[in-house]
């Protein structure tokens, strides 16, 4: 069977175009590594959310994670979206300012307006950075105040 030269060609530019097209597609304020498994997202799109609490700019901001609240609507658990494990934890490392939250439910009380930068590691990048007790992802938030 022979294919026509010029529908070949065709189907390379469309699939290239494609390709370009959704390289291309994430906001002005939300910056996305994905050969590194990291993205970043900044103060003006988490404003751009409307968020009050860190935990709501966390909830509309972050990808790869299941943010879930109580019955009171404060935080509950945040899961890792996919496969869990009965041995492993399921939870992503929280760090704010480069210190780890042990309790997560405080980020409810923080104001939005504090964050300067939210910083998403999965993958290799977690691991590599904090272990294998990272293997479910790394949060780490930056305040306006805090120390780099």
């Amino acid at each position: 069977m022979r294919h026509h030269p010029s529908l070949l060609s065709i189907a390379a530019v469309l699939s290239l175009s494609a390709c370009a097209h959704a390289n291309t597609a994430s906001t002005a304020h939300e910056h996305s590594d994905n050969s590194n498994g990291r993205r970043v997202v900044t103060a003006e799109a988490i404003e751009q959310t409307g968020a009050s609490t860190a935990w709501e700019a966390l909830q509309r901001t972050v990808p790869f994670f299941t943010f879930k609240d109580n019955n009171r609507g404060g935080a509950s658990t945040i899961e890792h979206r996919g496969r869990s494990s009965i041995v492993l934890r399921d939870q992503p490392m929280i760090l704010m300012d480069g210190i780890e939250l042990n309790d997560f439910t405080t980020l409810t009380g923080m104001p939005a307006a504090d964050i300067r930068e939210i910083e998403v590691l999965t993958g290799i990048d977690a691991t590599t950075y904090y272990g294998t007790g990272a293997s479910k992802g790394v949060i780490r938030i930056w305040t306006k105040t805090g120390i780099n």
